[in-house]
């Protein structure tokens, strides 16, 4: 009762209570708990209640703050990464920037030889004008105590001999100085590779490989071998080593040797003799040059500008060596020239700021002085002087002798280095500003060593017309060369450069064995010749001059001096271009057996009138060349035991075709004679198959030439038409019924011997050596034509040309001689004009669209005289000039050219080429003219104007 009033007096009081508590209270009282305990109850509980509350709001905020501590330093750490990464971006681009710099092909300015950074430069190098010329005189002087016959050379340059009582310096003396460093570069290898074994074997056959590569010079086998073994080491001047001395690798494998060898050394540089370092670089660069736009080019550009300054400063370092001297130097201006101004520049700037020891300062005068001279001439130009702009030789004679001054300080610093006594030269050449002549420069330039093959080609330019020399001073010093002993005969070849002007045909009357001294020369030759092949130089001297004396002694009928030299040059008379010297060679080694004694009087003749000079025959003066044939034929056939004779120990058979084959030159020599009759007598002359055999000579490096019938070659073009050309039928009816009836589809030689004839040519699209040439001249006026049908590869870039030109350079292989009608189907009909109106400019391009630029087929026509041409094209003339003309009638037909072009050979280009006629004009084109030849003449020996 008192528990049920209780509750409900409580339930007034504390009506507004939870229904929690209400039902705690229930529970409590169902439980029989006191108040107290209650109260007790209910507080612990909110307590509770609390703390988890509170623990939960700490939670909260924990887990939010690690949240925003987390992002604060994932944001931090996403800003330091993007900073980093911007840095590292700028500094890619920087080094990019860096490397770029070097790619262009910028050359030296004056801007740049102004600017402030190499005026610093050259002020390290100060040099004091006021007692120069007296140092170098002391220079000459203490140089003539060491060389006694300098002094002699010195005070007569004209007459005394190259070489004194002394045995003179050479090339391979300085080699054998260079030993000594490379000895040094060898220690290194061995402390490279200690662990491998017989390495003080390879190390003694690397030495001598080293050497014999630094002369040129091919190592023994056994050398080559035991060097080759050792390639597996993967060591950089095992690399090098076979980069300069193993030939019997390709092209590609012997690059990769150095350059392989280049990006090993950069990775440990400090491993290996900075001299090697520098030469190695110095070859990966040439290298890598061909691709400017790779890394690999900007990494080898970068290690030529680090490795040069660090190997002088350690050559400062060591005993002074002229032969180190030489070599290097040689080796780091070789790739001086690939890199762009900027990379000249930092190499300037990196020689100058070497700490101690210092490069030596003649290293950088010569440098400073080669790039003050290329800024001199690319102001001055290449024209004579009468066209250059005053101010361009004003500023061109300030820089040079400027060039000079450095050029004289760094001669003066070194005199033993004949390196440096060829830029001193070339300047007094060009503007006279140094103290000494071309003649003395020239002197100490040999007083280094006598075969120093840059100093001749350089004074043969010095000797010539234009720059105050003189032929009898050309012809002089080419005499010098002959009489000087060589073990290699390299100094006695090189007489050739002071020759090479008159040893060609300079006017219709003048031919090269006018002149005794062509002739001397030639023989003189041979035994120079003999000396250099008998020697173990690894580079071929350049045949050329072989050629010219070769042709010259057979011009001459020296056949007994023509026989020796073809036995001295033995091989390399593959290399001989037969052609262009209007030789064969089977025929040349068959004359000089065949023409002897009688036989001898009567072919000379036929040489000296119908082979060479055949544009100086007429109606008038052929009679006595058919007796001469007649003779040679009696002698030659008639007589069963003459060849025999000549040509002992054949067999019958062997003896029978060398008797067919003197039938075959004679009947070729009649053919060639009844054709100049004919032509003199005013005929159109449309040749055979067995005129144009007889007559034209392939020439160049074609996959075929083949003989057929013009009627033949008409056929492949109505095909062509067809296929390609655009014509209706009444225009394909009337060029078919010009080409007659139809021809077998085999034809034999015999069967199309005495109808009009051409020839199938098939060679590569980018074939620039193929001509068919003319052995003997039509004097002009002339007409010539021939016409052309393309098969395939119409767009060739060479196309097909027909030219009227001399043969002293080869025809159609040299665009400035002749005049040439160059096609090419696609509508471009190119031009290539005459010798230019004056010796030395840029000759004349004119190019025209034809009409019909499908077609395949042309008629080229050229009208010529000594004084103009007109050229024709399908009967229509194109174009005409009154000029005079070098051509002396020389009928060419080929794709031969002196342009190159940058594509990818393989593509067949076949054509036909047929019709050939030539015949005498009664009228030149234009009045004639005093001709070229002695227009070039008088200029040649007048100078004025031009010095």
């Amino acid at each position: 009762m008192f528990g049920r009033t209780q509750g409900v007096a409580d339930a007034g009081v504390d009506d507004v209570a939870t229904p929690l508590r209400r039902r705690n209270r229930t529970q409590a009282e169902l439980l029989g708990m006191s108040k107290s305990e209650l109260e007790s109850s209910g507080k612990t509980k909110s307590r509770l209640l609390l703390k988890v509350l509170l623990l939960t709001l700490v939670l909260i905020a924990i887990v939010v703050g690690g949240i925003g501590l987390y992002l604060y330093q994932a944001e931090q750490n996403r800003l330091a990464a993007s900073a980093a990464s911007s840095a590292a971006m700028a500094e890619r681009m920087k080094l990019q920037a860096e490397l770029m710099r070097y790619r262009d092909e910028s050359k030296v300015t004056l801007k740049d030889l102004e600017s402030e950074k190499f005026v610093a430069c050259l002020d390290q190098i100060p040099i004091d004008e006021e007692t120069q010329k007296l140092r170098l005189r002391d220079a000459v002087k203490a140089r003539t105590k060491v060389d006694p016959h300098l002094k002699t050379a010195l005070l007569d340059v004209f007459n005394a001999p190259l070489v004194g009582d002394q045995t003179p310096v050479r090339y391979a003396d300085l080699v054998d100085e260079f030993a000594s460093d490379i000895d040094l570069m060898l220690e290194r290898f061995v402390a490279r590779n200690q662990q491998s074994e017989n390495v003080e074997r390879v190390k003694t056959a690397l030495r001598q490989c080293l050497l014999d590569g630094f002369r040129f010079e091919h190592p023994s086998e056994k050398v080559l071998e035991t060097v080759k073994a050792a390639e597996t080491l993967g060591d950089p001047i095992v690399l090098f080593a076979l980069f300069k001395t193993d030939a019997g690798v390709s092209y590609e494998k012997k690059w990769e040797r150095v350059t392989i060898a280049s990006d090993r050394i950069a990775e440990s540089p400090e491993l290996f003799d900075p001299m090697f370092v520098a030469m190695v670089h110095v070859d990966a660069l040439r290298f890598h040059a061909d691709d400017r736009t790779s890394d690999e080019y900007d990494a080898a550009v970068q290690r030529y500008l680090s490795a040069w300054p660090a190997a002088w400063q350690e050559a400062s370092r060591r005993k002074s060596s002229v032969g180190r001297d030489h070599i290097c130097l040689g080796s780091m201006y070789l790739s001086f020239g690939l890199l762009n101004s900027v990379a000249q520049m930092d190499l300037i700037e990196a020689l100058v700021s070497v700490e101690q020891p210092k490069v030596q300062p003649y290293i950088v005068h010569h440098m400073v002085g080669q790039l003050f001279r290329d800024v001199a001439w690319d102001h001055r130009g290449t024209k004579f002087v009468s066209d250059t702009d005053a101010s361009a030789m004003e500023m061109f004679d300030k820089l040079s002798t400027i060039a000079s001054s450095h050029a004289v300080e760094a001669y003066l610093l070194r005199p033993e280095l004949a390196f440096l006594a060829r830029q001193p030269l070339k300047l007094q050449m060009g503007n006279g500003s140094t103290p000494l002549s071309v003649h003395h420069w020239f002197r100490l330039a040999l007083s280094g060593h006598i075969d120093h093959q840059s100093a001749y080609s350089d004074y043969s330019l010095a000797l010539r017309p234009r720059w105050g020399g003189s032929e009898e001073w050309q012809k002089n010093i080419a005499n010098k060369c002959l009489e000087t002993e060589t073990e290699d005969g390299v100094v006695e070849l090189r007489s050739n450069v002071f020759m090479d002007d008159y040893l060609m045909r300079r006017t219709p009357d003048v031919t090269m064995v006018d002149d005794p001294a062509n002739l001397s020369w030639a023989k003189r030759s041979i035994a120079a010749w003999s000396k250099f092949n008998q020697s173990n130089r690894t580079y071929g001297f350049g045949i050329r001059g072989a050629e010219l004396a070769l042709q010259i002694l057979w011009e001459a009928g020296q056949f007994e001096d023509v026989s020796e030299l073809l036995e001295v040059l033995g091989p390399r008379t593959e290399q001989i271009n037969w052609g262009t010297r209007n030789m064969n060679e089977e025929e040349v080694r068959f004359i000089c057996k065949m023409a002897d004694g009688p036989a001898y009087l009567w072919w000379m003749p036929i040489q000296q009138r119908l082979v060479f000079n055949s544009e100086r025959l007429n109606d008038t003066n052929t009679s006595a060349l058919h007796l001469s044939l007649d003779a040679l034929e009696t002698v030659w056939l008639d007589d069963q035991d003459f060849v025999a004779s000549r040509f002992p120990g054949l067999s019958d058979e062997e003896s029978q075709s060398k008797r067919a084959y003197a039938k075959q030159i004679l009947d070729n020599r009649r053919t060639q004679l009844n054709l100049l009759e004919r032509y003199h007598r005013g005929e159109m002359i449309h040749f055979t198959t067995k005129e144009l055999a007889a007559s034209f000579t392939p020439i160049g490096t074609p996959e075929s030439v083949e003989l057929r019938s013009s009627a033949k070659c008409h056929q492949d073009a109505m095909q062509m038409a067809r296929e390609f050309e655009d014509l209706d039928a009444n225009e394909l009816a009337d060029a078919e019924a010009d080409g007659g009836s139809e021809v077998p589809r085999n034809e034999t030689l015999d069967e199309i011997a005495d109808v009009a004839g051409g020839f199938r040519v098939a060679t590569d699209w980018l074939d620039y050596t193929f001509l068919l040439r003319n052995q003997i001249r039509y004097p002009l006026p002339a007409t010539y034509e021939v016409t052309v049908t393309f098969i395939e590869a119409p767009r060739s870039p060479h196309g097909v040309s027909l030219l009227c030109g001399p043969d002293g350079l080869g025809g159609l292989m040299n665009e400035l001689r002749g005049t040439q009608i160059r096609f090419s189907p696609g509508g471009e009909f190119l031009l290539t004009d005459e010798l230019p109106e004056r010796w030395g400019k840029t000759p004349i391009f004119r190019q025209w669209i034809l009409k019909g630029t499908k077609k395949r087929t042309r008629r080229l026509r050229l009208d010529i005289g000594e004084s103009g041409y007109r050229i024709f094209v399908d009967g229509e003339q194109l174009h005409e000039r009154e000029t005079s003309l070098q051509t002396n009638g020389l009928f060419q037909v080929g794709c031969a050219s002196s342009r190159r072009i940058d594509q990818t050979p393989g593509i067949p280009h076949v054509f036909n080429v047929y019709d050939f006629r030539v015949q005498k004009l009664e009228e030149p084109p234009f009045p004639d003219a005093p001709s070229y030849d002695s227009e070039f003449l008088d200029w040649e020996a007048d100078s004025d104007g031009f010095l």
